[in-house]
């Protein structure tokens, strides 16, 4: 089973809200889609395309794909005008991604950013106790990258979807360094 969540935490406690996603995904065999709550899918069919790369690709540690804007330029689509406020823009980018790459991925080994994150529960389970004790002082910031650091030091690959491409606001207007609202 595939599951999509927007994990969220009203006192900002990040990964209490992901280990209550983990949590309640019923089989340790079952994949959860994490995303930001400022991204969007722009194609229909978005969660056939992430079941096709888990069918692929059914030992990868974490999933993850292009952004319209990202901190890490592996993310980032080469070409992508990252200040483009055009949403249609992007979603002919979307197309351009699928069309182009659809199931290819990217192996990436290196921390990665959390605008989406596919990660089976039995993953979490292996690396729960280490992202916890990694991000006891930390509330929203640098949640995604112990995660994936935690995939990692697992020995388990981190595979970028080439096919997949979201919009991804990421403080478009206030600035991408802006972080007050995080904190």
């Amino acid at each position: 089973m595939l599951r999509f969540a927007i994990p969220y935490s009203l006192n900002k406690k990040l990964f209490d809200a992901w280990d209550y996603e983990m949590q309640i995904t019923p089989d340790p065999q079952d994949w959860v889609c994490m995303l930001d709550g400022d991204t969007a899918f722009l194609t229909p069919d978005f969660g056939h395309q992430i079941q096709r790369y888990i069918d692929l690709y059914p030992d990868t540690g974490l999933f993850t794909c292009y952004a319209s804007r990202c901190h890490y330029k592996v993310q980032i689509k080469k070409g992508t005008q990252i200040n483009n406020t055009d949403i249609l823009y992007h979603k002919t980018m979307a197309e351009k991604a699928r069309s182009e790459l659809d199931g290819r991925i990217k192996e990436i080994n290196r921390n990665v950013a959390g605008h989406l994150i596919v990660i089976r529960k039995k993953t979490w389970l292996k690396i729960r106790e280490e992202v916890k004790n990694n991000t006891t002082s930390k509330k929203i910031l640098g949640i995604d990258t112990k995660i994936s650091s935690a995939v990692l030091k697992a020995g388990l690959k981190i595979r970028l979807m080439r096919g997949m491409y979201i919009f991804h606001y990421l403080r478009m207007t206030e600035g991408i360094e802006y972080t007050k609202h995080l904190k």
